[in-house]
C-alpha cells in the first residue's frame, strides 16, 4: 500500500470514529430534550345542518348551572352554627359548587390520568417521525490471515423523504490484495465518493406505510382531546351531584336540630305549667319521648352528613392532590332554582352536538380508517420506481486500467406486481366496511345527544315544579303549626296534636330540600347533556 493510501486510510478511520462520537452525543441530547409537540391535524367541521350559526349567541343555561352564587335558604330553616365535633378542615367561608368544580379540574386523581392520554399520544405520534430519521452505518474490515490481505471501511448515510423516496450518500475505500471474484472491493487510493436517489412514481408515492403511520398517530393524538373531555365531563357532573347530596345531608341535619332545640325549650314550659296545675303530668312524659324520638333522628342526619362529606373529599382536594374533608361551618344555602326555558332547547341540541366531544372522537376515528383506506387503495398501484445511483473514485488509480477513476451513473426503472393483489384488495374492503360502520356510530351518537338533552331538560322541568310545589306545602303546614300552637298555649290542645303539626312542617321542609337536591342534581345532567364542561380549565 502507497504511503497516500496509508494516510487516506487513516484519515477515514479517524474521521468514521469521530462521526459516531458526534451522533451518539446527538442521540444523548435529543433523548433528555423535551419531546416535541405533534401539531393537531385539521378536524373536519360539523355538518351545515347541525352546526350552530357563527353568529349565534352563547347558550344561556339556568342561572343555577352557571351563576350558584344566588342564595335560598329552605324555607323555615335558620342558619345554625354547627357543634365543632361535625367540623372537618377549618376553612373559613361557604363551600361553592365552582370551588370543588376547580378542585376536580386540578387535581383529581383519575382526570390527571386521563390527561396523560394526551402526552402518550404525543410521543408516539412523535415515534413515527422516527422513520424518517437520518441513519448512519460505518463499517471496517479487515482480512488479516490468509492469501488475500485485505482492509475495507465504509460510512453510508441513507434517508427516507416524505415524496416517497430515499437517498443515500457514502464513502469507502479498500485497500490490500482482494479476491478476483470481489474486485468491485478495491477503491483508488483516495476512496470512492457515492450518492444516490430511488423515487416511487406509482406504489408509495402518493402514500406509503411512513406517512399513513405519522398521518393516523396525528389523528390519534387529536382523538385524545375528546376521550379526555369524555372523561372531564364525567367527573365534573358527578363531583357536582355529590356536593348537592353533601348540601342537602346539612340541611336535613339543621332541620332534625331545630326539631330537638323546639322539643327541649318547651320541656322547661311544660314543667311550671304542671306545677301550676294548668297541664297533666303525662304532657311532660310525652314531650320527652318527642326528646328521645327527635336526637334519634339527629343522630341518624349526622352520620348521613358525615357519610356525604367523606364522599366530597374524593372530590375536594388540596393543592398536594390530598382529600379535603369539608367543615360543616362552611353549608352554604341552596342557590335559588331558576324555571327552565324550553323555548330554548333548538339551540340547546344545536350547543350540544358541537360540544359533546362522542361525535368529534367518532369523526376523527372515521379520518384515521379513511388515510387507511388511502394506503390500502395505494397498494393495488403496481410498484414502479426510478433510480439514479453515482459514485467517484478520487486519488491514485490502483490498477494499470484505471477502471474506477471514471465518473460512474447508474440508472434504472424497477417495476413489480402481485397479480392477484389480493392484499389490497382485502384491505380495501375491509376498510370501506369499518367507515360504513364508524358513520352508523356517527349517527347514533348524534341522535344520542339529542336524546340526552330532551332528558336531562325534562327531568330538569319536572324537578323545577317539585320545588315549587314543596315549597308551597311548607308556607301550609307552618300555618298549621302556629295556629296548633296557639291553641295550646291557650290550653285547648295538647302536645301530641302539636308534635303531629310540627312533625307535618318538619316533613314538609325535608321534602323541600329532597326537592331542591333533586332539582341541583337535573341541573348538573343537564349541563354535562350539553358538554359544557369540555375542555373545562380551571382558574389560576
Amino acid at each position: 500500500m502507497t504511503k497516500c493510501g496509508k494516510d487516506a486510510a487513516k484519515f477515514f478511520t479517524r474521521g468514521w470514529i469521530a462521526g459516531l462520537v458526534w451522533y451518539c452525543a446527538q442521540l444523548l441530547a435529543s433523548a433528555q430534550s423535551p419531546a416535541e409537540v405533534t401539531p393537531l391535524p385539521p378536524i373536519e367541521p360539523l355538518p351545515a345542518d347541525v352546526a350552530p350559526a357563527p353568529d349565534a349567541a352563547q347558550p344561556v343555561a339556568p342561572s343555577s348551572l352557571l351563576n350558584p352564587d344566588v342564595g335560598f335558604q329552605t324555607p323555615g330553616v335558620e342558619k345554625i352554627p354547627l357543634p365543632p365535633e361535625l367540623a372537618g378542615s377549618a376553612t373559613a367561608g361557604e363551600l361553592r359548587l365552582d370551588e370543588v368544580l376547580q378542585s376536580v379540574s386540578r387535581t383529581y386523581p383519575l382526570l390527571i390520568a386521563a390527561i396523560q392520554e394526551r402526552d402518550i399520544a404525543a410521543c408516539e405520534a412523535r415515534s413515527t417521525r422516527g422513520a424518517y430519521d437520518l441513519h448512519i452505518q460505518a463499517e471496517n474490515m479487515t482480512g488479516a490471515m490468509g492469501f488475500y490481505e485485505t482492509n475495507r471501511a465504509a460510512l453510508k448515510a441513507e434517508q427516507y423523504t416524505l415524496p416517497g423516496g430515499k437517498v443515500w450518500s457514502g464513502y469507502r475505500i479498500g485497500r490490500g490484495s482482494f479476491e478476483p471474484w470481489y474486485q468491485e472491493r478495491q477503491t483508488n487510493d483516495g476512496g470512492e465518493f457515492k450518492l444516490g436517489y430511488r423515487q416511487s412514481l406509482l406504489q408509495g408515492l402518493a402514500i406509503d406505510k411512513r406517512r399513513t403511520a405519522m398521518r393516523k398517530a396525528d389523528l390519534s393524538l387529536a382523538a385524545a382531546e375528546p376521550s379526555i373531555d369524555k372523561q372531564r365531563i364525567y367527573f365534573l357532573e358527578y363531583g357536582a351531584i355529590q356536593y348537592w347530596k353533601w348540601v342537602a345531608a346539612g340541611h336535613w341535619y339543621l332541620i332534625q336540630r331545630e326539631m330537638l332545640e323546639i322539643a327541649e325549650e318547651r320541656e322547661a314550659a311544660i314543667e311550671t305549667r304542671i306545677a301550676r296545675g294548668l297541664l297533666p303530668e303525662i304532657e311532660s312524659l310525652d314531650n320527652r319521648r318527642l326528646v328521645a324520638s327527635r336526637q334519634a333522628k339527629l343522630i341518624q342526619a349526622d352520620r348521613k352528613f358525615r357519610q356525604e362529606a367523606v364522599e366530597l373529599s374524593l372530590y375536594l382536594r388540596d393543592a398536594g392532590g390530598n382529600p379535603v374533608l369539608p367543615s360543616a361551618d362552611r353549608l352554604p344555602p341552596f342557590p335559588e332554582p331558576t324555571a327552565p326555558d324550553p323555548d330554548q332547547l333548538p339551540f340547546d341540541l344545536q350547543t350540544a352536538i358541537s360540544f359533546r366531544p362522542e361525535p368529534r372522537y367518532l369523526r376523527l376515528q372515521r379520518q384515521k380508517l379513511e388515510v387507511q383506506l388511502a394506503y390500502a387503495r395505494n397498494l393495488a398501484l403496481p410498484e414502479f420506481d426510478a433510480l439514479v445511483d453515482a459514485s467517484k473514485d478520487v486519488g491514485q488509480p490502483t490498477s494499470p486500467k484505471n477502471d474506477k477513476g471514471p465518473f460512474q451513473l447508474e440508472t434504472g426503472l424497477l417495476f413489480a406486481v402481485p397479480l392477484q393483489r389480493r392484499d389490497a384488495t382485502g384491505q380495501i374492503r375491509t376498510n370501506e366496511a369499518a367507515i360504513t360502520q364508524v358513520r352508523a356510530q356517527e349517527q347514533y351518537a348524534i341522535e344520542r345527544v339529542e336524546a340526552d338533552v330532551r332528558f336531562a331538560l325534562t327531568g330538569l322541568q319536572t324537578a323545577y315544579e317539585e320545588y315549587r310545589r314543596a315549597a308551597e306545602g311548607v308556607e301550609l303546614t307552618a300555618q298549621m303549626e302556629a295556629a296548633e300552637r296557639t291553641k295550646f298555649d291557650l290550653g285547648n290542645s295538647n302536645i301530641l296534636f302539636v308534635n303531629i303539626r310540627e312533625q307535618n312542617t318538619a316533613d314538609a321542609r325535608i321534602l323541600t330540600v329532597d326537592a331542591l337536591l333533586e332539582y341541583h342534581v337535573a341541573a348538573a345532567e343537564y349541563r354535562a347533556a350539553l358538554g359544557l364542561d369540555a375542555g373545562f380549565s380551571p382558574r389560576p
